[in-house]
């Protein structure tokens, strides 16, 4: 079978019924796919590509081995948002005269008090989507460590 989102499943039930899976990955099946995509080319290219003597494939993962790994994408897609507002807010907190040093919790210790400086130049329009960025990046941290734990 050809490794994709559902070859894991799909596998572990064929499995279940005596066979033996062999995953391969897209990449080496894709040069053997001939004419336009669909199923019966691709049949031929994955039974073409696994004649190769020097092809190589990818295990069956468990289930335990899927949680992991969507796990992994939860948290590095979390990461990755938490960055964007992080930056976003750095950056916003910059228009406005107020610079903060690099570092997440910098950013995050520095905020309340930029907020609630009377003295600076953020309107109340500022202040409020500044508030709801901050808000939402502490949001983001304590769901990255409740996935990761």
């Amino acid at each position: 079978m050809e490794a994709c989102y559902s070859s894991n499943p799909w596998g572990r039930r064929i499995e279940k019924l005596g066979h033996t899976v062999r995953l391969i990955p897209p990449f080496i099946v894709k040069p053997f796919v001939i004419g336009n995509k669909n199923d019966a080319n691709d049949a031929l290219a994955i039974a073409e590509a696994s004649m190769r003597p020097k092809v190589r494939f990818v295990s069956l993962k468990s289930t335990e081995q899927q949680d992991i790994q969507s796990l992994q994408r939860i948290s590095e897609r979390m990461i990755k948002i938490r960055t964007g507002d992080v930056n976003q807010l750095r950056g916003l907190l910059a228009e406005y005269g107020e610079i903060v040093g690099v570092g997440i919790s910098t950013l995050m210790n520095a905020n309340p008090d930029i907020l609630e400086d009377a003295q600076n130049e953020l309107t109340i329009i500022a202040r409020s989507f500044m508030l709801r960025l901050y808000r939402n990046i502490q949001r983001v941290s304590v769901q990255i460590e409740e996935v990761k734990a």
